[in-house]
């Protein structure tokens, strides 16, 4: 996250031009895969650290999913497990590049599919090698309508990094878990008002 551009500084919080572009960074199979391709006529780059640091270096605010594939293979009725323990390149990214984070978590995106996969782990290997989430899934009707859910998007506190060319691994360990409790924070803060109270968030 960063401020608004040199020369356009806003006159009210409504004008949205004024502060850095918003690039969501999917997956990179998406800009080749036939249909999927098209939601990349949307502000999008791949998720790459070459691609994220020529974005955030063109002053823009980059969005992504920090478990990714990985994931897709958590997902359990009782928790909201999240691949995210032992991930820590954001955090070395958001130091190399002196950029604060905004840790947010969406309510209902777990419950909008059902899905299945192996238990043995072969579908996950493959999807990692692939760069591509492949698993069975199917919603309203056993068609792949999502079931009808709420979806909320919540937003937690800033988390403020100085930057560091050359971060050590103690610093990157310190952003890192600073991450992981900020998206515990937003998950707890919101949980009981949007009907997840009977979850609890785990990390691994």
């Amino acid at each position: 996250f960063d401020k608004p551009k040199p020369g356009r500084e806003a006159d009210s919080p409504l004008m949205l031009s004024s502060y850095p572009e918003f690039i969501g960074c999917p997956a990179s199979v998406v800009f080749h895969t036939p249909f999927l391709r098209y939601f990349t006529l949307l502000r999008s780059e791949h998720v790459s650290r070459a691609a994220i640091e020529k974005q955030l270096a063109a002053g823009n605010n980059i969005g992504l999913v920090g478990d990714g594939i990985a994931g897709i293979f958590q997902c359990s009725l009782e928790e909201e497990v999240i691949a995210l323990k032992n991930k820590k390149g954001l955090a070395k990214l958001a130091l190399r590049n002196g950029r604060h984070i905004i840790p947010c978590y969406s309510f209902g995106n777990t419950e909008a599919f059902s899905l299945w996969y192996d238990s043995f782990g072969w579908m996950e290997w493959i999807s990692r090698k692939a760069q591509a989430s492949l698993f069975f899934y199917w919603g309203k009707f056993g068609l792949p309508i999502p079931h009808r859910v709420n979806i909320t998007m919540a937003i937690g506190d800033m988390i403020e990094v100085e930057k560091v060319e050359n971060p050590t691994q103690a610093q990157i360990d310190e952003v890192h878990q600073r991450i992981l409790d900020g998206v515990e924070k937003t998950f707890n803060t919101y949980k009981n008002a949007l009907g997840w109270g009977h979850k609890r968030m785990r990390f691994v």
